[in-house]
Parts: structure tokens; sequence; C-alpha cells
């Protein structure tokens, strides 16, 4: 609790996710109330010198005054882009292009097709879609998963892509460890393969930039630790455009850059709860059995915080958990051995619903989510699964070799650790 105010959370000065405009905190309590009833946080356990923060951002979507606010970073990226010395590449997360049209009263369906266009307009050298680095983090998630369950241990696995969560269980759960997937998130692993795979294939001699808008906050946390330079999120993106003054009646339909193209229906899905387990459970489906799955096959209903299901694949049962925020995650890890695997996120809905999204009436929030979530499941894609996606195909091909294998556990993987030490907030 905030030292001088016990109404209020903390937030130290150097948190890399949120910050306090003071003149305008109204001592509400709603951060508050947020923090400990709804992301689950036990301020007790704060230190002096430590306030807790899982750097999820949902405070600053239901502060009612805008004193709670993003660690902006847009304005150093604007000064990059025009660094001519380096190469600087942006890629945008799927839950992005489902949220921005609210910024400039647009429809987000027909914002996604000018989102190339946009960062190229802003002066972005190349511009990715995240979906890609979602398609190999299933390649990697889900042989790491048929490998666990082959060898009966550490299950059940749980997903790692949500860093708010990551970061609760170092603090609260460290011995949960050994429990998480070590693949890396869509984010970390795009930033990895710009920086190798993508700039070896482009023959390019300059320092690449990486860049990436996300729907999350605590993005801007999880890159401490791996190749991503910048995380700036949907509201800060809409910041820049209206900055740059870009006519975006102006922009055309664009296409993403070539080799990390926009991924199969798989990686879209990575937006919305649920979205991960379901296309994890489609690739083991092809990898026990050597067939397709059929569409839908392994779709789960999230429509509360804690939803389960059991799927036959082959001649095994898969007992699988859906869960978004820390107290449903509470709740239920007196009985987590009897799953296989769990997926994990912090925020209502998914990254659809992340502390980065545009801001809207707190009364709106869920009807905004549940429009957004549909969004992402209703959205069309070339490719329905990530192992039939050309580019993630030529991608192993040339480059990794196999999912799980020396080379890709080296670029692709990391060991958890307590994250705390890196930046106490």
């Amino acid at each position: 609790m905030d030292k001088n105010n016990k109404r209020r959370v903390r937030v130290a000065e150097d948190n890399p996710s949120i910050q306090r405009i003071e003149a305008r905190c109204i001592n509400c309590g709603n951060c508050m109330r947020i923090c400990e009833e709804v992301v689950g946080i036990n301020h007790e356990m704060e230190r002096e010198d430590w306030p807790i923060c899982i750097n999820c951002g949902q405070c600053v979507m239901n502060c009612p005054v805008g004193a709670l606010l993003t660690k902006y970073d847009y304005k150093k990226v604007l000064n990059i882009i025009h660094d001519t010395d380096k190469i600087v590449t942006l890629s945008v997360a799927p839950a992005v292009r489902v949220a921005l049209g609210e910024e400039f009263g647009l429809s987000n369906s027909n914002f996604e097709g000018i989102l190339p266009s946009l960062a190229r307009a802003l002066g972005f050298d190349y511009v990715f879609d995240i979906s890609f680095g979602a398609d190999i983090t299933v390649m990697e998630e889900a042989s790491e998963l048929v490998e666990r369950l082959t060898n009966k241990s550490n299950l059940p696995m749980f997903t790692s892509c949500c860093p708010s969560w990551v970061k609760y269980a170092s603090i609260y759960h460290p011995e949960l460890e050994k429990n998480i997937s070590t693949t890396k998130s869509p984010i970390g692993i795009q930033s990895t393969l710009i920086k190798t795979y993508f700039k070896e294939f482009q023959s390019i001699d300059k320092n690449i930039i990486s860049v990436v808008v996300a729907p999350c906050t605590s993005k801007k946390y999880e890159i401490l630790t791996g190749d991503t330079d910048y995380i700036i999120t949907t509201q800060e993106l809409a910041m820049m455009v209206r900055e740059s003054k870009i006519d975006i009646a102006s922009l055309k339909i664009g296409e993403f850059d070539s080799l990390l193209s926009k991924g199969s229906k798989a990686g879209i899905m990575f937006g919305r709860s649920g979205g991960v387990m379901e296309s994890i459970l489609n690739y083991v489906h092809y990898l026990m059995t050597n067939e397709v799955p059929k569409m839908g096959q392994y779709h789960i209903e999230v429509d509360e915080p804690i939803c389960s299901k059991d799927f036959k694949i082959g001649n095994k049962i898969i007992r699988c958990l859906v869960i978004y925020s820390m107290p449903a995650l509470e709740k239920i890890l007196p009985d987590m051995s009897n799953y296989d695997i769990i997926e994990v996120m912090n925020c209502s809905g998914g990254c659809v619903g992340g502390g980065g999204q545009p801001l809207i009436p707190i009364q709106k929030i869920k009807e905004t989510e549940k429009s957004r979530k549909e969004q992402l499941t209703n959205e069309d894609a070339k490719v329905l699964y990530c192992f039939q996606n050309e580019d993630v195909i030529e991608l192993y091909k040339s480059y990794l070799g196999k999912p799980m294998n020396d080379k890709a556990i080296a670029l692709l993987h990391y060991n958890h650790v307590d994250m705390s030490h890196l930046n106490k907030n």
C-alpha cells in the first residue's frame, strides 16, 4: 500500500509499465480494490523498498480520473525511427488490431488492413505481424507438452506467454517454476527471430531495433530479459499517429513484410482467452496422430475465469484448464495435478483486455472485451494451423531444424527465474 495513503496502490518511479499523476488522484481507492480483489495481489507482503506490482495495468483501465497511466515510450521510438544508422522494425500483436480503431471511431475490421501502411507512414523500415511469432510459440510449446506427456514429467504444464502471470508465480509460487513452459512468448520469439533469422537472410549489417505494439503494459516489464527494444501500447500507437499528423483516411490496404509473415489462425487466436490452449491442442493432435484436426475441434468456450475440458487425442486423454485472473488461479492450485495443461492469463478475456488497450468507460469494459474477443475469433486467415504456414515450415527447414532441438531451445526458450531482481516493480 501507499506509505502516505493506504487507500491506493504504490507506484514507484522506476516502474517500467505504470505511472501516476499525483495532481489528478482523488484517493477514491479504486486502484487498490482492483489490485486486491480482481488482480489478486496481497499487498501485506510489500516491503517499504518494494511495492508489489505485476505490471498488468488493470489499475490504469479502472482509474476514474486518469491519475494512473501507462509509462509512455513512444516518443523514444519516434526519435529513433529517424536514426539512419539503424533499422527499426514494428511488430503488431493480434489484440491491437481489434482495438486500435476505437481510438479513431473506426471499425476495427477495416483498420486491420491499413496497419502495415500506417507503420510505414510513421517511418518504420519493416512491419511484421506478431501472429507469426505466436505460430512459432505454438510449434515449440505443443512439442514441449508432448515431450512432458511422454516422459510424465513436470505436469501440468502452464503456458508462459502472459508476463504478469509468470511474474506472479515468481513472487508467490516459485515452486511452480518447473511447471511453467520454457517457451518464450510470441513477442520474445518474434524479436529474437528478427535479430537472427531475418537479419541473416536479408544480409542486414546495421543494428536492428525491434519495436512491438502490444495491448499489454506488462510486456514493458517482460522485455527486460529479451531481444525486444521497445514496447508501445495500443494507446501509444494512437498517440504516435496523432502527433505525426497522419491522415488515416488516405492510407491504403497494405501487406506485412515477408519472412515473418502474417501467422495462421492459430497465431491470431493468441489474443483471446482460450486461444492459446486451442492452438496448442491442434498441433498436439497433428503430432500425436499425423492427422489434421477439424477446425474448432479443441475449442473451449471461456465465459468465466475457470473453464475445464478433457479431450481425447489418439489414445490419450488430455485434461485441460483455461484460467484468467490470479484469484481464479489460486482456487485451482490445490487440485492442479488433475490437469495436463493449464493456460493462464491475467486479464479478463485474455490480451484483448490488456492494460495498454484504449481507455473506455468503466461500465462498458466487459461489453468491449467481448466484442474484441469475437472479432479475433471470427477473423479470417489464409492458413488455419501453424504447421501449415509455409513461412513457418521454411523457417524450421532452413534455419531452426525441428522444434525443441538444441538450436530452437537456445533461441526460443529460457529458464524461469525470480524476475523481481531485474526491476523491483
